[in-house]
Formats: structure tokens, sequence, C-alpha cells
């Protein structure tokens, strides 16, 4: 006679085989046939499942990162960290071995106390905590310490910010939650964008690789501001996929992009240019553009992207106005104007009278077909458009006045705005 081999010692204890007696249960239940007509109550079930397997999992995750913290595991197991032994004994990628770890690290040591209120009360899932726990982490190794010197009160703040979105919005999903933690970091420094589009831009720069092959490879990068038109450019360019059309996404938008640039050079210093055919379309509080204090909410594209307040000044150059009102704290457009241009055509032949070249004061060759019309006493410092206010400045000269007046408005309100001592945390808003 043989003996039996042992089981491991965990899988005698009592929680275990009370989930493999509830295990039984739910095997009956979801293999049984489901009667017309209870399809959706079916779905609801397995939703409800899913939602219990969750705070099953969340509790032995934060059962694990305390065995790791007192030692014994690591040394008995063979691995050294939580992530790893996840990926050997969950049959996890890494990646999300890693994610699932660093959240049990925060639960054990008490740095993400809103998100494990929220999560006991059932409010925030699994999956959302892993991503409340991953964007708190970046957004707290990305802060401006000069602003926000203590770690810990920022992290709290942050966190904060998203779980009350998440109550307040519960239909939020994971990769709008990752939108809303874009829109508390501006909230928290409205000027931080800004600096981050004036270094990628600074950065930027294309290359055209020719290969062996015979093909060629397009590499460009650059600020969030140029990356818009790139975009409007393609999405106005790519046709629908018709019948017996068999060319992939990838293959559609690369056509967009050379129909785009056959268009440009086809219209090189032609007198009669059509109206704009790529659209941005773009919201922006007018305390954001105009730089108020307060300005606690961001400016955003139809996709929910946040949007440095400097592209906003940039794109308005060439821009259709279009003012509405709106009822806080719900958002609802309560009236909308008609379109305005920021300059007229006859403004803009008017103002460029007498230049054949961008206006900046050390001197530019951008030709004026291509300058933007500048506001010489900025929109948003009062300036008007009239004639006498307006300029022709190339995009790069124009981003660079917006980012000098940024910078001074900054010095002046150093200080105000953002106290190194306290981080106010607005409520999130639609």
């Amino acid at each position: 006679m043989i003996a039996a081999p042992d089981a491991a010692p965990g899988e005698c204890s009592p929680a275990v085989a009370a989930l493999a007696g509830a295990r039984e249960i739910i095997d009956q239940a979801l293999n049984a046939e489901v009667p017309p007509g209870a399809d959706e109550a079916a779905a609801e079930e397995i939703a409800a499942l899913w939602a219990q397997l969750d705070q099953i999992r969340y509790q032995a995750l934060a059962r694990m990162a305390r065995l790791y913290a007192r030692g014994a595991v690591a040394r008995y197991s063979g691995y050294s960290t939580l992530d790893k032994w996840l990926v050997h004994h969950g049959k996890l990628p890494t990646a999300q071995a890693k994610d699932l770890a660093r959240l049990a690290q925060h639960v054990h040591e008490e740095t993400l106390p809103a998100t494990v209120e929220a999560v006991e009360k059932g409010t925030v899932g699994l999956g959302e905590a892993v991503v409340i726990a991953k964007v708190t982490d970046k957004a707290v190794q990305t802060r401006d310490e000069d602003h926000f010197p203590d770690q810990a009160q920022y992290r709290q703040g942050f966190e904060a910010a998203l779980v009350a979105a998440k109550t307040e919005r519960p239909a939020l999903s994971v990769n709008q939650l990752q939108a809303v933690a874009r829109q508390v970091a501006h909230r928290l420094d409205p000027h931080r964008l800004d600096r981050d589009h004036e270094a990628a831009h600074a950065a930027r720069g294309l290359v055209v690789h020719d290969t062996f092959q015979g093909s060629y490879q397009l590499q460009a990068w650059g600020g969030s501001g140029d990356a818009l038109v790139v975009r409007a450019a393609i999405e106005t360019f790519t046709t629908p996929p018709g019948e017996g059309d068999t060319r992939s996404r990838a293959q559609r938008e690369h056509d967009a992009l050379i129909a785009a640039l056959r268009f440009a050079t086809t219209h090189t210093g032609c007198d009669n240019t059509p109206a704009p055919l790529a659209q941005i379309r773009i919201v922006v509080p007018v305390q954001t553009y105009l730089n108020a204090q307060g300005q606690e909410v961001p400016a955003l594209d139809e996709h929910g992207r946040v949007i440095p307040a400097g592209v906003v000044h940039e794109l308005a150059a060439d821009a259709e106005v279009v003012r509405m009102l709106t009822a806080a704290p719900t958002g609802q457009v309560l009236d909308v104007s008609h379109s305005r241009r920021l300059a007229s055509a006859r403004q803009r032949t008017a103002a460029f009278h007498g230049h054949t070249t961008c206006a900046h004061p050390g001197g530019c060759e951008v030709p004026v077909a291509f300058c933007q019309a500048d506001h010489v006493t900025s929109f948003s410092r009062g300036g008007r458009t009239v004639v006498a206010n307006l300029q022709p400045l190339c995009g790069p000269h124009n981003r660079a006045k917006y980012q000098r007046e940024l910078r001074t408005h900054q010095q002046q309100g150093r200080g105000r705005d953002h106290p190194p001592d306290r981080v106010a945390v607005p409520p999130p808003r639609e």
C-alpha cells in the first residue's frame, strides 16, 4: 500500500476548505443553463462574483505584504520580493505582478489610506486600486520638489483626489481614472504642463532612415501641441475603410500622412489658400486661459487629454473662439455664442502689410504666409484684436514669446498659488 503524499500545509486551512466548498456551489450555478430572458441577471451575478474574488485577492495581497515584511517567506520560498512570488505562485505576467506588489506594499505601509478605505467599502475595485497606486507613485516621483517638498503630503492629496473622483463618479473606468490623474496633477501644479511642453519642444526632432530593403522609417518627437497638429492632420486625411479595402489602421494612417504632405507641397505659395481642413477642438476655462489665480480646471481636447495653456495660446492665434456659458459645478452648457476669429482675414492682411517675414525682433526668415497673427500685448493680458496690436510671428517665436510671459507671471505669483508647506486639493470636477 502506497501512502498518499502529504498536502501542503496551507491547503488544509479552514479558509482554503471554505473556498473549495464555495467553488463547488459556484461551479453548479455557473454551469446551469440560463433561461430565456435571464441573461442580464446572469451577467450581474458574474459581476458580483468578480467583485467578491477581487476582495479575496486584495486581502491575500495585504497579508502577503505583511508576511514579506517579516522576512521569513522570502527566506524559505527563495523569492526575494513579493512580485517574484506572485509571478511564480500567481502565474502572473511580470508587469502585472509588479503593479499588484506595489499596491500591497502601500497597503502594508499605510501610505494610501483613502484607497484602502474605498476598497474595503467596495467603491473602488482591485484593478482601480492598482491604477491609483501606480499613477500616484508616478506623480510623486515627477512632482516639482520646489513647490511640493513634502512627499507624503503630496501623495496623500493626490490619492485623495483620485478616490474622491471615483466615489463621485462610480462609472469611471480604469482608463478614465488615468485621465483624471493628469487633471489632478494639473490642479496641483497648473504650470507643470507648460514646463514639460517647453522642455519637450526644445528637444524636438525628426529623422527619416533609409533601409537596405528599399523602405524608410520615420521617427519624430516633440511637445504635446505638435502631437495635436499631427493627429489632426492624420485624422483629416484618413479615409474610412471601404468595401474591399484590406489596409490596416496603421497603413491607412500612413497613407493619410503622405496625403497631408502632398497637399502641403502642392499648395506652397498658393494665393487662394483653402479654409483649414483639420480641426482641433479644445475646451479651456477662462481662468486657465488668462493664467488667473485659482486656475484649477485644465484645458481638455475632445478626447479628454490635458492640454498645456501654452499650446492653447499658440493654437488660438489662428483659431475660431466659441464662448460657452456653463453652470457650476455641473458644467452644464447654458449658452453658446457664435464663433469669433481672433484675427479676421482683413485684419491679418492689414497687420502683415510691410512684413515679408516673421516680425521677431532678433530676425527670422519664415515667410509671413506661414506666420500666425500674434497679439503684441497678449490677448490674455487685455490686448485687443485690432490691427495696431497684431504682428506676424512664426510658431516657434510665438511659443517662445508666450513662454517668456508665462515665466514672468510665475515669478510674480510664486509662493501664492502653491505654498510649499501646503497642498490644496480642489474637488475633482467633470
